[in-house]
């Protein structure tokens, strides 16, 4: 490798290889110019990637989303850069766009059923959708730690009678089920860059669901807008045993200040993350930060008690027939994703390289500090860890 070469690493601080970071370090002390892209952080409530080898000084970093990027600085990386990913837009058809089928019909998940995509938020979503409208989702997930819980939500999907479908893009081609779609959603309750809200638009839909500041709030600096969205859904008190949500989430925490040694996380703060859930908000807490056996629990009891159902609707005015909202309101125009094509991040990512090759690197962000910034109470999600 020669003096005008980058080494451009993807994702560096999850703890797939435990040699790399090492490794990275050898690199940077000897004058070789290394650009970090990260795409998910390992402070971030995963601690099963967690590494404790430090973080190499003399180099950049990049971030899909500000919210990390400004994570590293105020970690003290001095050296960060902005990256956001590109979308692509396929090209329009022989007769233009497709036009959206009458609704209410399917409303496409258009993701792997991992368990940070809350699946049992779109089974609760399916049951308050109108009548013939359903929720399809594409994909199993490929990991086999993420497949039990996948089948278990197909299964009491077909118990409770849900109008939801798994794994439709097993048998139908992705194109072919957007232009079937009468909108997209998305529940997951943590995204890296968040591509589930602008891929919709690259394809003429409309993008229904869950709201998450850290990567919406991106896309709304840059003008676009997005009013369907929720920013949570409420859960009166009764539905589901929270003792047991309690006891669960005071384990998930425990042992995972034990897998990040970090003291933060120790005296009492498994307590004020479930008070963060339970008491955050006076009606009840937000269904999408509950675990799998939560959820379930309160999808129960949603499915055979109507005096369940209707207290839900009263603390979520806009559930029932939520699907309706695509009815009225056109999707944003593909011209808008202008900032997000790839030959826009094709010259950011020249600019970035030359930047480097003329400057160099800086200072490593530190560990404890990143750590602070990412694992609080208001943070924690049942299924996002």
């Amino acid at each position: 490798m020669g003096d005008d070469t980058v080494i451009h690493v993807h994702n560096p601080t999850l703890r797939k290889n435990a040699s790399l970071l090492p490794a990275l370090a050898e690199l940077a002390a000897s004058g070789r110019r290394l650009l970090l892209h990260v795409h998910d952080l390992a402070e971030d409530w995963r601690p099963q990637v967690y590494s404790f080898a430090p973080y190499p000084d003399g180099v950049r970093w990049a971030a899909i989303n500000r919210f990390d990027a400004d994570a590293l600085r105020q970690a003290g990386a001095s050296e960060v850069a902005f990256l956001p990913d590109p979308v692509p837009c396929p090209p329009p058809g022989r007769n233009g766009e497709p036009s959206r089928p009458r609704s209410p019909g399917l409303v496409l998940y258009p993701v792997r059923g991992i368990r940070r995509k809350n699946l049992g938020e779109a089974v609760l979503l399916s049951m308050f959708a109108r009548k013939g409208a359903s929720v399809g989702v594409t994909l199993p997930p490929a990991s086999q730690g993420d497949k039990p819980r996948y089948d278990s939500w197909r299964s009491l999907a077909a118990e409770l009678g849900a109008p939801i479908r798994f794994g439709m893009g097993l048998d139908h081609d992705f194109d072919a089920l957007y232009a079937g779609a009468v909108a997209v959603l998305t529940t997951s309750v943590k995204e890296g860059f968040g591509l589930s809200y602008l891929e919709p638009i690259a394809r003429g839909r409309l993008t229904l669901g869950r709201r998450l500041p850290r990567v919406v709030a991106d896309f709304e600096a840059a003008g676009l807008v997005f009013p369907e969205l929720y920013d949570s859904i409420v859960t009166p008190g009764g539905l589901f045993d929270e003792d047991g949500f309690a006891r669960r989430v005071t384990r998930v925490v425990d042992a995972a200040a034990a897998s990040y040694r970090w003291r933060g996380l120790e005296g009492g703060f498994s307590r004020a993350v479930v008070d963060d859930i339970l008491q955050g908000r006076a009606a009840g807490a937000d269904f999408g930060r509950l675990d799998e056996i939560a959820q379930t629990e309160v999808l129960r009891a949603l499915s055979c008690e109507r005096r369940a159902r209707s207290g839900f609707i009263a603390a979520n005015p806009r559930l029932e027939g939520w699907d309706a909202v695509a009815d009225d309101r056109a999707p944003q125009p593909r011209e808008c994703l202008a900032p997000w094509s790839e030959a826009a991040y094709g010259q950011r990512l020249s600019a970035l390289y030359r930047d480097m090759l003329g400057r160099g690197g800086g200072s490593a962000p530190g560990k404890e500090a990143l750590l602070a910034l990412y694992l609080r109470a208001e943070a924690f999600n049942g299924t996002g860890i």
